[in-house]
This record gives structure tokens, C-alpha cells and sequence, in this order.
């Protein structure tokens, strides 16, 4: 089954016996809305853009995981930062609600995108007050929304429930990032030092995509973000963990084609999504 918000989300629900775990792919849409505007390069615009993570993932439902994915691009609106994470160089006027600022925000890469990964201006012009409410109303919220939904559901039904929030990375740390010019690990992962789920979950995933011949480094240069922070309760049995792919591993960053490694990586995803189903019905 799947159910369909156009241009804001997709839900495709567990084909057989449900495991409580939902595989979260907020940052990889490539449905542009019309309201769209920036001075760069289509190619520099899209390279931020989680390519492909949607296809690895795909299988998530036929192993007894809910996959939910975001149809619209993190450089319209970010659903990794909160609704309060607004840089005010972007907006005419006086933003009317809470300002929360994160460091990602210091570096231009807040709820909206003041720079490129690469340091390049986003932006076109500054946005209206009502033009960013517009945005959170209409595509951040509802997403967070529906996987909160979801989320509140497994723990009803199970007692538990596991969100992995799929992303991927660039091979080269980019200018804004915490480790520039720094080569990466094939796989990220992060759990907002460690109060997003448990160490043993965290060390099985580690270990899972260890044993598959990756390496793997922990909440550097990525720890997590709000899909994590926000719907992680570790009191209510609720963990996320934050899963960043390097692309060197699957797609040419200059054509945006999947490249020979393309099978090897979505074979390792799929074997992650098995294994942390298996775990969750433990116990």
C-alpha cells in the first residue's frame, strides 16, 4: 500500500508481517516545486541533494519494514533542522516565531539553504515571512508529521520502534562541512552522541556494515539532526539513528549516473534493513 501526498510525501507500508522500523529518506526528492529559484548551476544545486538514497531503500517494505520518502529537494526546505533553525539574512522583515540557530545554521546549511555545500550563494532573492511559513506548513511539517505517526504506531503495536534516517555524503569534505577536505568512511553514522538510541543498537549497526567490508566512522563528520533528535525517545523504547552513504561508492557526482558500484552498496543497505528487522523483534 502507499499512500501519496503529491509533491510532499510517499508511504509504502509493509507488504507482510510488520517489524517496527521505519526507514526514513527525507533529503533525496527531486520533485522541484514551480516556487523554486536559484542563481547556481542545476548540477551544483542537485549535488545536495541525497541522490539514489530512495532506490537502496527500496526494499525496506518487502522485509516487513515502513519506508517513508520525501518527494521535494532539502534545498527547498530542510527537514533535518528544525522549524526554528531560520537564518534571518534570508527573510524580508521580522520573523515572527522562535529562532533556535544550530551551528549548522553558522555555516549558511540551516532550514534554508543559505549557501551550498560548496560555499556558493543558494539563494536568489530573500523570502517573505509568508513564503517560509508556506513552506513548513505545506511540506516540513507534514513530513515530520506523518513519521511521528508512524513512529507513535510501532510503539502502540510493538512496545518499540527503530527509525533509520538514510542520507548520503559527499567523498571529500566540502568547505561548509566539519571536516573539510577530509576524506570520508563508506558509511557515517550518528546518534546525536549517543542520546538518539541505544549503544547496542548503535554498535550493531556499526558492526552489520563492518562485517560487509565498510568502514565506518560515528558522529563525525555528520551526528544527526532534527529527523533524529526530534523523534528519538529512548524512555518510550523509540530510537533513530542518522545513516550517511559516501557517493564514491555508487554515482558519478558530475553526471549524476549510478557508477559499477552501484549494486554492492544497495546489496549492503538491504542487508542493514534485514538485520535491524531481525533485532527489533527480539526480545
Amino acid at each position: 500500500m502507499i499512500t501519496l501526498q503529491p509533491g510532499v510525501l510517499r508511504r509504502h507500508d509493509p507488504a507482510g508481517v510488520p517489524a517496527p522500523v521505519l526507514v526514513d529518506v527525507s533529503r533525496s526528492g527531486r520533485e522541484y516545486p514551480p516556487e523554486f529559484r536559484s542563481p547556481l548551476p542545476f548540477t551544483e544545486v542537485h549535488d545536495n541533494v541525497s541522490m539514489y538514497v530512495e532506490d537502496f531503500c527500496a526494499a525496506a517494505p518487502e522485509l516487513g519494514a515502513t519506508l517513508l520518502h520525501a518527494c521535494f529537494p532539502n534545498t527547498f526546505i530542510d527537514t533535518n533542522r528544525s522549524a526554528a533553525d531560520v537564518d534571518e539574512s534570508l527573510i524580508e522583515g521580522k520573523w515572527p516565531g522562535p529562532i533556535t540557530q544550530s551551528d549548522f545554521t553558522q555555516r549558511g546549511l540551516g532550514l534554508i539553504k543559505r549557501l551550498s555545500r560548496y560555499g556558493t550563494q543558494m539563494q536568489e532573492r530573500k523570502l517573505s515571512v509568508a513564503e517560509l511559513q508556506e513552506r513548513l506548513a505545506t511540506y516540513h511539517e507534514p513530513y515530520h508529521q506523518e513519521l511521528a505517526r508512524i513512529l507513535a504506531g510501532m510503539r502502540a503495536s510493538s512496545g518499540r520502534a527503530i527509525q533509520l534516517s538514510f542520507h548520503c555524503m559527499s567523498a571529500i569534505g566540502a568547505p561548509t562541512h566539519a571536516d573539510p577536505g577530509q576524506a570520508r568512511a563508506d558509511f557515517n553514522i550518528g546518534d546525536i552522541h549517543g542520546t538518539t538510541c541505544t549503544p547496542e543498537l548503535f554498535d550493531f549497526i556499526a558492526a552489520t556494515l563492518q562485517e560487509r567490508g565498510h568502514t565506518v566512522s560515528r558522529n563525525f563528520p555528520y551526528y544527526g539532526g532534527e529527523l533524529t533528535r526530534r523523534h528519538s525517545n529512548l524512555a518510550s523504547r523509540s530510537e533513530s539513528v542518522f545513516i550517511e552513504i559516501n557517493k564514491r561508492q555508487f554515482i558519478d557526482t558530475k553526471t549524476f549516473k549510478k557508477t559499477e558500484g552501484f549494486p554492492a552498496i544497495k546489496a549492503s543497505v538491504e542487508a542493514l534493513i534485514r538485520a535491524v528487522v531481525d533485532y527489533s523483534r527480539r526480545d
